[in-house]
């Protein structure tokens, strides 16, 4: 199994940075180029893994709780999240199941409204919190030339470059963020990328707005190989469940709005 091939695909975002290493207009950075090549070679040929990740949220220093994750990716379109608040999140190129665990509401993206998107698809995802693993990894190949080598890290037994980057691509990664409330800006962003496998092993936002913002995700465990079936590219949502579908006459805003009110009537008190 060729290692370039483990890297984060996510769902989610993160960040906690403790300081803004003034890279802007910087040359590129030789010791990324190697890896980005790795990243290149994955969106060509993606293979099955596993990813165990952990999400951390802080407001104005206070930590807001710790959410685990499980990811079985087939390739970068057939994927499968659980959360251990047991949110479950299924994408197939035809289908998408967002169950809300807490609110025991799911929402679902069928087939005919996923073709009505067209070329806005990604796009309209994002406004319903939802990435394409492609876009992320693109991101990476397109973006890095302003990004730098700012320090050195250690995650599980990889060792890792730490990456900070340039404010100019901070609203390419600020989509990233799928569900960002509104007023908040990107003060910086860092990421810890294997230094052979060119695998994502962790990714810091810090944030300003109306709060100071810190979100981290870090990769704890990655197992290559793995075999991600049919059935578990399929969801069917526990009786008692809200089922809310997205029909093509809806916005994507007006879908947004619809589930965030469900949620939140679902979940008061």
């Amino acid at each position: 199994m060729r290692r370039h091939h483990r890297l984060l695909l996510g769902a989610v975002a993160a960040a906690v940075a403790a300081w803004w290493a003034g890279t802007a207009g910087a040359e590129p950075d030789a010791r990324i180029k190697p890896l980005i090549d790795q990243l290149k070679q994955y969106l060509e040929e993606p293979e099955p893994v596993f990813l165990r990740q952990k999400i951390d949220v802080a407001v104005n220093g206070q930590k807001q709780g710790e959410q685990l994750q499980e990811v079985w990716v087939r390739d970068l379109e057939h994927i499968r999240m659980e959360r251990s608040d047991g949110t479950v999140v299924v994408l197939v190129p035809d289908d998408i199941r967002m169950y809300v665990g807490p609110a025991r509401l799911m929402l679902h993206i069928p087939k005919e409204t996923l073709d009505s998107l067209g070329d806005q698809k990604a796009e309209k995802l994002r406004v319903l919190d939802i990435n394409q693993p492609k876009d992320n990894v693109t991101l990476m190949t397109e973006c890095w030339e302003h990004m730098q080598v700012t320090g050195e890290d250690k995650i599980g037994d990889e060792a890792c470059w730490v990456l900070t980057a340039e404010e100019t691509i901070f609203p390419r990664f600020k989509q990233m963020l799928a569900g960002l409330p509104d007023g908040f800006e990107l003060k910086t962003v860092q990421l810890a990328l294997g230094r052979d496998t060119a695998m994502t092993r962790a990714m810091f936002f810090e944030l300003t707005g109306p709060a100071q913002l810190e979100i981290g995700v870090t990769v704890e465990e990655i197992e290559d190989g793995v075999e991600v079936t049919d059935e578990m590219l399929t969801y069917e949502a526990p009786d008692g469940t809200l089922v809310l579908t997205w029909t093509p006459d809806k916005t994507a805003e007006q879908m947004r709005a619809e589930r965030d009110t469900a949620i939140a009537e679902r979940t008061k008190g």
